[in-house]
């Protein structure tokens, strides 16, 4: 009997979480100061990032290439910036860099967007320890359907239903839905990889784009993949798919001492 209590008690929280507002909020300093704003000369405007260490910052491929996705953009016409949570005023904790080299993984396929990673190697390290920014840690443990999480995202004014202003950093709340259940955004495809995190939303008017990050219980859980739309009746539902680091580590790790970059002419469109 006791069981039973016990599995309903869970079910009834599961059903609390996944019935959570999702509420859209602007960050305050300190919250995840590990998450870092990459510019490059594209329409993408601002794309996120996270500190791996002083000289290192992961973020999704597409983030680092043009927009036909066929080419990464040279390390001189990027840069990042940390410890910032505006594009203006600037802080006066800011730290802008410039970047060395950029790793995208080999096996990155925009058409898919699986192994949607890179590594941008800076070319001066950042100054660590800071009291703004801060190493970023990987979510390494199974995360339970239901669980509640933060989708952290660049605020791009001029979206649908949100006010003009200022670029800033924003967050908002996800529960984790479960990948069996989760439709996928083509018909012919059935399952949600392993590697990916599925959450939806009822919310239709919060942006996001590929390299917004997802930080569950304060560590990097997933890195945000692609995003689709159901309408049932007068419904429509965002779902969010988000590739979970921990399933690339090896690959992330090697990038930290690589020395040769990458071929060039490298493009994942051709494969």
């Amino acid at each position: 009997m006791a069981k039973c209590v016990a599995f309903v008690l869970a079910l009834l929280v599961a059903g609390g979480l996944g019935q959570t507002p999702t509420t859209l909020r602007n960050t305050v300093p300190g919250e995840f100061p590990s998450v870092v704003v990459i510019t490059t000369p594209t329409p993408r405007l601002y794309c996120l990032g996270t500190v791996l260490n002083e000289y290192h910052v992961l973020t999704a491929a597409p983030c680092v290439l043009t927009n036909d996705n066929m080419r990464i953009f040279p390390p001189r016409l990027v840069h990042v910036i940390g410890g910032d949570l505006t594009i203006m005023p600037v802080g006066i904790h800011r730290q802008t860099r410039a970047v060395e080299h950029i790793f995208v993984h080999e096996n990155y396929r925009p058409h898919t967007n699986e192994n949607s990673f890179a590594v941008i190697r800076l070319a001066e390290p950042f100054d660590l320890p800071s009291n703004v920014i801060e190493e970023v840690e990987i979510q390494t443990r199974i995360l339970p359907d239901g669980h509640p999480c933060d989708v952290v995202r660049w605020f791009r004014p001029g979206g649908t239903g949100e006010p003009t202003s200022v670029p800033r950093q924003q967050a908002f709340n996800v529960n984790i839905r479960n990948r069996d259940v989760c439709i996928s955004r083509r018909p012919w495809e059935l399952t949600i990889r392993e590697d990916l995190l599925c959450m939806e939303l009822t919310v239709a008017n919060i942006n996001t784009i590929e390299g917004d990050l997802m930080f569950c219980d304060g560590r990097l859980a997933a890195i945000l993949s692609f995003v689709w739309f159901r309408t049932v009746g007068d419904v429509e539902t965002m779902h969010i798919a988000a590739t979970q680091p921990r399933f690339h580590s090896h690959w992330i790790n090697q990038q930290l001492n690589r020395t040769q970059p990458m071929p060039e002419g490298w493009n994942p469109v051709e494969f």
